[in-house]
């Protein structure tokens, strides 16, 4: 993502689904988001950042069921307490619209004609759940059973949410209806499918494309297309809260085909309502940029089923889809039973302290990457990161500053020349941190930002301005204007990820930032009344947030291993990026696999099982210290982690969701 002149963007993040409020893993990705789109504006780029609820489906019709109400009456009451919530954290939608709209159904239509037009719809007769209870065809999230890939249990019938997996829900393990209970019969039913085969060509062109993909996520995408893509579903039977299909008797839009047309009816929306052409922001000659960040779990939609639904429309492809992964509380998958699953709203009531929200934004911006590694939560990490960057160091710095400058120059910025060596300093890292600030390095931000404040309050230190002040005042003035000039730079660095932090400083220097502020230019100024700009985050401050009680140690039993000698095996996923046969051996392969920041080769017993063409772009388990070892003359720097069947044959153990190469297992 490299920065232009005046630049225009269309950025999204994911649809929430309209079944239930938000919690803060929804909370991850507008923030990761919403700070792209605040640095954009601040380098005075046209950013238009819409969003929307995602409101039909089986899910919503259920929801609806149990809370006593229609499902229009379900989204409209949830989509006033997404945008509540939202709004609690700063979020800055320039729309947060409805998919449940005029707009959508014109755009659904729409596409679904192009794909009749270009000959990609086919219907077929399938198989399909019918619940003799309750008199009804049964869509997919009104089945639940076991995966049929990592057998998981309580799924629903459309995609596994621990392994990630797609599938018919005929495919799944002991099927059961979700309404009754009670296991549904088959029977036939005719759907409409979108040939998605016949597209591989254009798809891996897309996905070739720089920028549009993280190669951790090119490589899954690759693996799908290489596998041979199956047809994709888009219909449903009624009754099925949704768009019906035109020239059908009972058929509607599966969710999936209208939910992502919620990113182009959004959009003309908000033209309508400002007086601008939705053909600059969705023609495919248009310059804009257009930019989805989403989570792991959305990836095949995202890369597959939406790019063909523009193309064979007419409308410009996204130039990136940013890959996020999970939040996790306390090391684990957020849990309603453990009291792990935080909602946005008891956040924000349990945090006890003003800065609560822009706190959860920091603490977030302090881990996010371009990459699909797990964000944890847990209170000891949150106070330090915190208290380290933003009260002891930033903070620190602007209370010792400003208190100075009240006590002895009368509250005004001297009239005194800056250091220019701290200066310059400045304008090297604001170049680094508009890189990273454009490649979503949101953790490398805030590791600059903190570089700086330290800079800030060891130069205030070693140059003792409350000594110079009585024998040298131009001296310690010098070191004022310096600091506050540095504090200003900061501010500006800062502005994306806590914007209401950086408005104190605005107020008190009688300025709204933009990007080119982070230039030193203070002099002989009066300054606004002093704050405490940033209150420490203490402990009692977030007790109610976590769930309390300690963990319980288990008795070890003869015979076992304890933690810390597990914790010796250093076990981290990886990629094959190849793989071949070695001459006279049959069961032996030679890997070469990708560890995020070095690459092994590794000998393996596997080819068996194996062929070199099925390993590539492969997920794998390694123990990386394990002894370097020669079989056959090659060098074996590691060992693949497999799992034996009764007949000898191996199989692969490998991640049920997609996380990044490198990543440690514990």
């Amino acid at each position: 993502m490299s920065p232009e002149a005046s630049q225009r963007f269309l950025v999204t993040c994911a649809l929430p689904y309209a079944n239930g409020d938000l919690h803060l893993g929804h909370l991850l990705e507008a923030v990761m988001t919403d700070i792209f789109v605040r640095f954009q504006k601040l380098r005075s780029n046209q950013v238009l950042f819409v969003c929307a609820d995602d409101t039909h489906g089986a899910a919503i019709e259920l929801s609806a069921n149990k809370n006593g109400l229609s499902p229009e009456q379900m989204v409209y009451q949830v989509r006033q307490n997404h945008i509540r919530d939202y709004a609690g954290f700063d979020i800055g939608f320039d729309l947060f619209y409805t998919t449940n709209s005029e707009e959508n159904r014109r755009y659904a239509e729409l596409i679904y004609n192009n794909f009749k037009k270009h000959e990609l719809i086919v219907e077929r007769e399938t198989e399909q759940f019918f619940c003799t209870h309750d008199n009804r065809f049964l869509p997919d999230r009104f089945i639940i059973g076991t995966c049929p890939n990592c057998k998981a249990e309580d799924q629903y019938g459309d995609v596994c949410e621990a392994c990630g997996t797609t599938y018919e829900p005929v495919d799944l393990v002991k099927p059961r209806c979700y309404i009754c209970g009670k296991e549904p019969l088959i029977q036939k039913s005719r759907q409409l499918y979108v040939k998605l085969d016949s597209c591989s060509s254009f798809l891996k062109e897309y996905v070739e494309n720089a920028g549009v993909l993280q190669e951790e996520i090119r490589n899954y995408v690759r693996n799908w297309i290489s596998q041979g893509l199956q047809e994709w579903c888009i219909s449903r039977d009624g009754p099925y809260f949704g768009f019906k299909i035109p020239g059908t008797e009972n058929k509607y839009f599966y969710v999936w085909l209208d939910a992502p047309v919620g990113y182009l009816s959004t959009t003309e929306k908000w033209c309508k309502e400002n007086g601008k052409r939705i053909e600059d922001y969705w023609a495919p000659e248009s310059n804009t940029r257009i930019i989805h960040f989403i989570g792991k779990d959305i990836v095949y939609f995202h890369a597959l089923f939406w790019p063909l639904m523009l193309k064979n429309s007419g409308f410009k492809l996204p130039s990136s889809i940013v890959v996020h992964g999970f939040l996790s509380i306390l090391g684990q998958k957020m849990s309603k039973s453990r009291g792990t699953f935080i909602l946005a709203k008891e956040y924000l009531q349990k945090v006890n302290h003003p800065q609560a929200p822009e706190y959860l934004r920091f603490f977030f911006g302090t881990k996010l990457m371009p990459n699909t590694a797990d964000i944890d939560l847990s209170p000891d990490e949150f106070i330090s990161r915190i208290n380290t960057t933003l009260a002891n160091n930033f903070g620190n710095l602007h209370h010792r500053t400003m208190v100075f400058c009240e006590r002895y120059f009368d509250n005004k910025i001297p009239d005194q020349p800056w250091d220019q060596q701290i200066a310059e300093i400045v304008e090297e890292a604001a170049s680094e941190i508009s890189g990273h600030y454009e490649k979503c390095e949101i953790k490398q931000v805030v590791e600059k930002i903190h570089s700086l404040g330290s800079l800030g309050n060891k130069y205030y230190q070693d140059n003792k301005p409350w000594e110079s002040v009585k024998t040298q005042p131009d001296k310690a003035a010098a070191v004022m204007v310096t600091c506050i000039n540095l504090i200003k730079a900061i501010a500006v660095f800062l502005k994306p990820i806590t914007p209401g932090l950086s408005a104190r400083v605005e107020r008190q220097l009688s300025m709204s930032f933009s990007w080119e502020d982070y230039r030193f230019s203070l002099q002989n100024k009066a300054l606004g009344p002093t704050e405490k700009l940033v209150k420490p985050l203490e402990k009692e401050d977030i007790e109610n947030l976590f769930p309390a009680g300690e963990k319980k140690v288990l008795p070890q039993k003869e015979g076992l291993i304890d933690i810390e000698t597990f914790k010796t095996c250093d076990l981290r996923i990886g990629s094959v990026i190849s793989a071949e046969s070695i001459q006279k051996s049959k069961k032996l392969l030679k890997l070469q696999v990708d560890l995020g920041k070095e690459r092994r080769q590794i000998i393996s017993g596997i080819a068996e099982s194996y062929t070199p063409e099925q390993l590539r772009g492969q997920p794998v388990v390694v123990l990386t210290n394990l002894k370097t070892a020669t079989l056959m003359g090659h060098k074996s720097e590691g060992m693949i982690l497999t799992a034996q069947n009764a007949d000898g044959s191996v199989v692969l153990i490998q991640p049920q969701k997609m996380i990044s190469s490198g990543a440690k297992i514990a």
